[in-house]
């Protein structure tokens, strides 16, 4: 099917699916122009808002409101949710529908160039010529930062492309990511509710499901010795809080809640006390009301081009921004202890070594068994969804057998049981899963974890 760019940014969520030949030798083309998102837009916190005058006013006056709350992770909760709306009240009154403005502002534009073909315009009207001039080229620029945002797109800097080859992009990653329908057995759902219901079902039945274990391990007889990590179990400070949120990533995809890395580094004057109690709060042992600020939204990558199956989809967890700050920090410290931990032939996920190291030691490990004429067998394990098959207990006996303290596991068991999971399905969250065991891919512990 052929369409022109114009048609292609009208209509921007087409899908264009084929269907079954019948009678006929051709093959019918089904074109959906729209796929509709059930309930209210997501928040996200935009990266333009802290350029805007009064917006530090807004935050401030939101986040010192009284709330009545003993528990300091319970506040937060609260405190972000009431900023979310008073943001999106005030990004509604200050900045307004940016595509609306900017085309009324062109059209009152076009309308005194065109009355300047024919007379002089007096000083009031080119007083307002400029300044639509001036207030066009505000609007596209935030149109232009909102659009690179939606498109995911690193390689360009601000500016160095136009709107439109932002909204092409975001367009594409829409279509390429769009499922149309899955397959369970012998069940082909098309409607987004089937769909919804395969994919819970699936992903329940691995993250929200415990497994119990008939044996264990004797990990003293077996496993290497563990090391001195009491340094891991020292206080939170304020200086290594402000420290993890400035190597936090400014403006990847945001989890449930819709902050970023942007609101921390912007805000932190703001709102260091309350999130610096709620981070003592819960490394002392209290995790009453975690789950509010642990939530996760898993959204869906294909492994394959022909994705019909839920487990043809690779699950990324885009987690809330409270439970990424707590993990990143818990992530640092654990960075410098990674080459000691890990044995020496496990060459991913640490510092310092290369994956390549692995395959260029079977290479010449096979080609001085050959030359030998040494009969060998090389075995090649898959430990595909390894992620979502890790259980809990072992995890924390493998932690206890290798040195960290009783502060760091339960923290990590508390991380670990107050997660929750919901699947995105076409832009739309699904029932809420609460994990049972599994690590969620995206959170900055995860892999050191996994190793």
């Amino acid at each position: 099917m052929l369409c022109t760019n114009d048609w292609e940014e009208i209509y921007n969520e087409n899908v264009l699916q084929s269907h079954a030949t019948e009678m006929s030798d051709h093959c019918p083309l089904i074109l959906g122009l729209r796929e509709g998102i059930v309930g209210k837009k997501r928040f996200h916190f935009e990266s333009f808002w802290p350029k805007l005058e009064g917006f530090y006013d807004a935050v401030q006056q939101s986040w010192e409101g009284q709330v009545i709350c003993n528990c300091p992770l319970e506040t937060i909760s609260i405190k972000l949710k009431r900023l979310t709306k008073a943001l999106q009240s005030w990004s509604q009154k200050q900045v307004g529908n940016i595509k609306s403005q900017l085309a009324l502002a062109r059209h009152i534009l076009h309308r005194l160039e065109m009355a300047q073909d024919h007379r002089a315009l007096s000083s009031d009207e080119n007083w307002l010529r400029c300044k639509l001039k001036q207030h066009c080229l505000f609007l596209a620029s935030l149109e232009r930062t909102i659009a690179r945002l939606r498109s995911r797109v690193r390689y360009l800097k601000e500016g160095d492309a136009n709107t439109s080859f932002f909204h092409k992009q975001a367009g594409f990653r829409k279509r390429k990511n769009f499922i149309s329908k899955l397959v369970d057995g012998d069940q082909v759902a098309i409607n987004q509710e089937d769909k919804h219901k395969i994919l819970f079902e699936h992903f329940d039945g691995v993250l929200g499901q415990a497994r119990t274990r008939a044996v264990t391990f004797d990990l003293a007889a077996f496993h290497r010795a563990g090391i001195d990590l009491s340094d891991l179990d020292q206080p939170f400070t304020e200086d290594e809080i402000w420290a993890t949120i400035q190597s936090l990533p400014a403006d990847r995809a945001p989890g449930p809640d819709g902050y970023t890395g942007r609101f921390y580094k912007t805000c932190w004057p703001i709102i260091k006390s309350d999130f610096t109690a709620a981070l003592v709060f819960l490394q002392q042992g209290d995790a009453r009301r975690l789950e509010l600020l642990n939530s996760a939204y898993l959204t869906l990558i294909p492994k394959k081009v022909e994705a019909l199956e839920a487990k043809d989809f690779r699950p990324i967890s885009l987690v809330h921004s409270f439970a990424k700050l707590v993990t990143k920090m818990l992530a640092n410290r654990l960075a410098p202890f990674l080459d000691r931990l890990v044995a020496t032939n496990q060459s991913a996920f640490t510092r310092g070594r290369c994956i390549h190291d692995n395959f260029m030691l079977v290479q010449q490990t096979i080609k001085v068994l050959h030359h030998r004429k040494i009969a060998s067998l090389f075995l090649k394990l898959d430990i595909s969804k390894a992620f979502d098959s890790v259980a809990w207990a072992f995890l924390l006996e493998i932690l206890e057998h290798l040195g960290f303290g009783a502060v760091w596991r339960n923290l990590i068991s508390n991380l670990l049981k107050s997660a929750s999971t919901q699947v995105i399905l076409n832009g739309e969250p699904g029932e809420i899963i609460s994990n049972q065991r599994g690590l969620r891919q995206g959170d900055p512990l995860s892999p050191m974890l996994f190793i």
